[in-house]
C-alpha cells in the first residue's frame, strides 16, 4: 500500500512540474506562428508591388516602341510624318521641323453704281472733253472674280525659327502682277517671350483692321478709313515681344522699313534710301489675350466680356534723293485738296508724313464692336508731288490748270482724319450673324467721305468655309481700291453690293 502511494506522489509530482513547460511550448509555439504569417504577408505585399511595377515597366516599354515605330503615312528611314489636322502638314517626329500647308479662296460676285444715271460724266468727274461723243463711263459694273487665291507655305525650324510666306493669284491685280507670285514672306525668331525678330515683306505694324487677316474680317473687306490710312505691306526688320505684367500682358512691335507702301517688285537702284518707321502697342484688358481678338467676329461666343486697346504710329519721308543708287519710291498716296474745283484728289508724296492711330475693341456673348480712328500729318513738298492716275485722269479735265502752272495743291501742310466704327452680333451662336460699319474720311479744307455698310455671314465651318453679303454707300469716293472692289466715279456716290464665298483648307 505505502508503494503504490509513494508511486501516484511521484507521478503527480512530475505532472505538476511539467504542466508550466508544455504551456510554456505550446505559447512560444504560437508566437513564432503568428511572426511567420506576419512575414509570409510581407512577401506577398513586395511581390505584389514588384509584378505592378514590372507591368508599369512593360507599358511604358511599349509606348515607347510604339512612339518609336512608323505612323501611317510616315518615313521610316527619315523620321519624318504627314497628316492633316485643320491643315496639311510635314513633320519631324521630334517636332523639331514642320512645314504647314494653307490656302485662302474668296469667290466674290460684285454689283456697283454711281448716281451717274446718264453716264455724262468721265471717272474722274469731269465732263467728257469737248467733241467726245462717246460721253462719259458706265454708271454700273456686274463681274465675279477670284479676289484672293493663295498658297501659304510655313512652319518652324528648331522650333522657335518660324517662317511663312505666301504666294497669290489674285485675278484682278495690277498688271504687273498677275499670276502667281510671292507675295508675302516671313522669317521670325523668339530668343525670349518679351523679345523676338522678324524680317521680311509684309503688313506693317500699323492699325487693327489692316493687321488683321482678310480671312478674318466681319465685313466682305475693309473699310473705306482703312484704304486712305493704312501703309499696306512694307520690306523691313521687326522688334516684337510681349511683357508680363501681372494680369495685363501688353504686346509691342517696332519696324525698320524701306519706305511706306514701297511696291514689292523694285529693284534695289529705285527703292528710297530713307527709312520709315511704324510701332504699334496692344494692350489687351479684361482677363483678355490678343488671340481672343485675332478674328474681328465673336466667333467664340464669350461668355465674359474682353477688351483690348491698340495705339500706332508711323512716319515716312518721301522726298527724292541724289545719290549714286537713284532712289525713288514716290508711292505713298494721300488725299489733298484740288485748288482747281476745290474738292479732293490723290497725291504721291514728295515729303514728309506722320501717322498716328487708335483703336478699340470688345467682345461679348456673340456682340463684338470694333472703334478705330486715324490722324494723318503731311509735310508737303510741292516740287515733288505728282498726280496719282487712279481714276485715269491724265492731263485733262480738273487736272488741267494745276500742270499749266505747275500749283497742285492748295498749301503745304495738311491734317487729315478718319474712322471706323463697326459692330456684329449672332442671332444664331457660332453660324449667323448681322454686321454694319460706318468710316468716315475728312481731307483738310475739303469735302468729307462717308461709308455706310450692313451685311450678314453664315459660317458652314467657322472661317474655313464662310458665306458672307454685305451692301455698302459711299457718298463721295475718294480712292480707287481694287480689294474692296472700290471702283467708281472720283468724288461720286458709289452703292455696292457684295456676296462672297470664303474656302481654306
Amino acid at each position: 500500500m505505502r508503494k503504490w502511494f509513494t508511486v501516484v506522489t511521484a507521478g503527480v509530482l512530475v505532472l505538476l512540474w511539467s504542466s508550466p513547460a508544455v504551456y510554456a511550448s505550446e505559447t512560444d509555439t504560437q508566437a513564432q506562428l503568428q511572426a511567420l504569417q506576419a512575414r509570409v504577408a510581407e512577401l506577398e505585399a513586395q511581390l505584389g508591388q514588384t509584378d505592378y511595377r514590372q507591368q508599369n515597366a512593360e507599358l511604358v516599354n511599349e509606348m515607347v516602341q510604339e512612339s518609336q515605330s512608323p505612323a501611317f503615312g510616315a518615313a521610316a528611314d527619315t523620321g519624318l510624318t504627314a497628316g492633316y489636322d485643320k491643315r496639311f502638314f510635314i513633320k519631324s517626329a521630334d517636332d523639331q521641323f514642320k512645314l504647314e500647308f494653307d490656302t485662302r479662296l474668296q469667290f466674290r460676285h460684285t454689283y456697283s453704281m454711281t448716281d451717274d444715271g446718264d453716264n455724262s460724266i468721265e471717272q474722274d468727274g469731269t465732263l467728257p472733253a469737248l467733241g467726245d461723243t462717246d460721253g462719259g463711263v458706265d454708271s454700273s459694273a456686274s463681274g465675279f472674280e477670284l479676289e484672293r487665291a493663295r498658297l501659304y507655305l510655313k512652319g518652324h525650324v528648331l522650333k522657335d525659327l518660324k517662317f511663312n510666306f505666301a504666294f497669290d493669284g489674285d485675278d484682278d491685280d495690277s498688271s504687273d502682277k498677275v499670276g502667281n507670285f510671292l507675295y508675302t514672306y516671313e522669317l521670325s525668331y523668339n530668343f525670349m517671350p518679351e523679345m523676338g525678330v522678324k524680317l521680311g515683306r509684309y503688313k506693317g505694324p500699323f492699325g487693327k483692321q489692316e493687321t488683321t487677316s482678310s480671312a478674318r474680317q466681319m465685313m466682305v473687306d475693309r473699310s473705306l478709313a482703312n484704304e486712305v490710312f493704312n501703309i499696306d505691306r512694307v520690306t523691313g526688320i521687326e522688334l516684337f515681344g510681349s511683357l508680363n505684367m501681372g494680369d495685363v500682358k501688353p504686346e509691342y512691335h517696332i519696324m525698320l522699313f524701306n519706305g511706306l507702301q514701297n511696291t514689292n517688285d523694285l529693284p534695289f537702284s529705285e527703292t528710297d534710301n530713307s527709312p520709315g518707321i511704324a510701332t504699334r502697342l496692344v494692350i489687351p484688358m479684361m482677363g483678355a489675350t490678343t488671340k481672343d481678338f485675332a478674328n474681328e467676329s465673336d466667333l467664340e461666343g464669350h461668355e465674359n466680356a474682353v477688351a483690348q486697346l491698340g495705339m500706332s504710329f508711323a512716319y515716312g519721308n518721301d522726298r527724292t534723293e541724289d545719290h549714286f543708287a537713284d532712289g525713288e519710291s514716290d508711292s505713298y498716296e494721300f488725299l489733298g485738296k484740288n485748288i482747281n474745283d476745290g474738292r479732293s484728289d490723290i497725291y504721291e508724296l514728295g515729303g514728309e508724313v506722320t501717322l498716328f492711330g487708335i483703336d478699340l475693341a470688345m467682345k461679348s456673348n456673340g456682340l463684338s464692336m470694333i472703334l478705330e480712328g486715324f490722324y494723318q500729318h503731311v509735310d508737303a513738298d510741292c516740287g515733288e508731288l505728282v498726280f496719282e492716275e487712279d481714276f485715269g485722269s491724265a492731263g485733262t479735265g480738273r487736272h488741267t490748270a494745276e500742270l499749266l502752272t505747275g500749283e497742285i495743291i492748295d498749301g503745304y501742310e495738311l491734317d487729315n482724319y478718319g474712322w471706323v466704327a463697326q459692330c456684329g452680333y449672332f442671332i444664331v451662336p457660332e453660324k449667323f450673324e448681322l454686321t454694319s460699319r460706318i468710316s468716315g474720311v475728312c481731307v483738310d479744307s475739303t469735302n468729307d467721305m462717308y461709308e455706310y455698310a450692313g451685311g450678314w455671314n453664315y459660317y458652314l465651318a467657322g472661317q474655313d468655309l464662310k458665306l458672307s453679303m454685305d451692301l455698302t454707300y459711299i457718298d463721295d469716293l475718294p480712292i480707287s481700291s481694287s480689294s474692296p472692289n472700290f471702283e467708281g466715279v472720283q468724288n461720286n456716290s458709289l452703292f455696292m453690293v457684295r456676296t462672297q464665298l470664303q474656302f481654306q483648307f
